[in-house]
């Protein structure tokens, strides 16, 4: 069930060379039953789900590749113990190609999400798994295009149940490298607004920070008084709320009405509800809105600011950075 190899210098293959992580061997029908019947008995006792760990190196090996493989046993154990159940893939770099049929259901979305977002917004700092080069500031245009690529690259439903986060406990905080509670705002509410399942690394809703992965792993704090941003709780609390009753936000599709190097405004829509979400790093010139070409008469503002109607055009906030959110009427 293991790599053996005596030119290794443990004798056995192992995670980026950690004698207490033996990689495994996928080959071995053994191997392959006893992993099938963990995952089958923690579904038994309730479990949700599965995230894999590292899942893009799982079943590879120098010339082996059983990704796809191990994805399938994996997802059939889940839909055959509980149906509806997910199994998400943690995987940092372009995921795309291990998407089979059958397989990993969605994915951590670092690559497609959580990277453009940082570079659109400017964080700062050698703060993504330790790389030893600045992160780039990108313009809108060319995040957005990163995102679109991702997305059109995979089925519709891997994006819908791709966790769609701004950290984690492998990265620094957000709220650290976002530099200013105004520029997390404008993070979580692209974050809670695009297709995909939001995951929030428990005490970001707080403030909580951390300049690389172990020291984002910081004990949650409990005393509210002292170290709670209790005004950033209440907009997390806003936004989550929005996107708990909203169909448009869960499964509706996506098109950007608006982009340029500081804003990125997009149409979110599903059936006859329409939301339009405006996201920008910093203040801009005043953007017209023509509601006719929308197919709406006003925008009724669930998030943010109102936007200033007159003649059927409406004028939405110059501010930044600022996160709005508006339903079409």
């Amino acid at each position: 069930m293991f790599l053996f190899d005596e030119r290794l210098p443990h004798g056995y293959e192992c995670w980026l060379g950690v004698p207490s992580l033996p990689k495994l061997d996928w080959r071995s029908p053994e191997l392959r039953r006893r992993m099938v019947e963990v995952a089958r008995r923690w579904l038994r006792l309730g479990l949700d789900g599965w995230r894999i760990d590292v899942a893009n190196m799982a079943g590879r090996w120098r010339d082996h590749d059983l990704n796809a493989c191990v994805s399938r046993l994996l997802r059939e154990a889940v839909e055959d113990i509980r149906p509806g159940g997910v199994l998400v893939a943690e995987h940092f770099h372009d995921f795309r190609p291990d998407i089979v049929p059958g397989g990993w259901q969605g994915t951590m979305n670092y690559s497609g999400f959580l990277r453009p977002t940082w570079q659109w917004l400017g964080c700062h700092g050698d703060v993504y798994l330790s790389l030893p080069t600045p992160i780039p500031r990108l313009p809108g245009q060319a995040a957005v295009d990163t995102m679109r690529a991702f997305r059109a690259g995979l089925p519709w439903p891997t994006v819908l149940h791709s966790w769609v986060l701004l950290d984690s406990h492998d990265t620094a905080r957000f709220r650290t490298v976002a530099g200013s509670r105004q520029r997390q705002l404008v993070g979580v509410g692209l974050q809670m607004t695009t297709p995909g399942v939001p995951m929030v690394f428990a005490g970001d809703e707080v403030g909580l920070e951390g300049r690389w992965g172990e020291d984002a792993r910081r004990t949650m704090p409990w005393n509210r008084e002292d170290s709670w941003d209790t005004a950033l709780l209440a907009d997390y609390r806003k936004l989550i709320d929005v996107r708990r009753r909203s169909d448009a936000l869960a499964r509706g599709g996506i098109r950007y009405a608006f982009v340029d190097a500081d804003v990125i405004a997009y149409l979110r829509e599903l059936g006859r509800e329409r939301l339009l979400c405006l996201a920008s790093r910093a203040p801009h010139p005043p953007i017209a809105v023509h509601l006719g070409e929308l197919g709406c008469r006003e925008l009724e503002p669930l998030t943010g600011a109102q936007a200033s109607i007159h003649d059927g055009t409406a004028l939405v906030p110059a501010d930044g950075p600022c996160f709005h959110l508006w339903r079409l009427t």
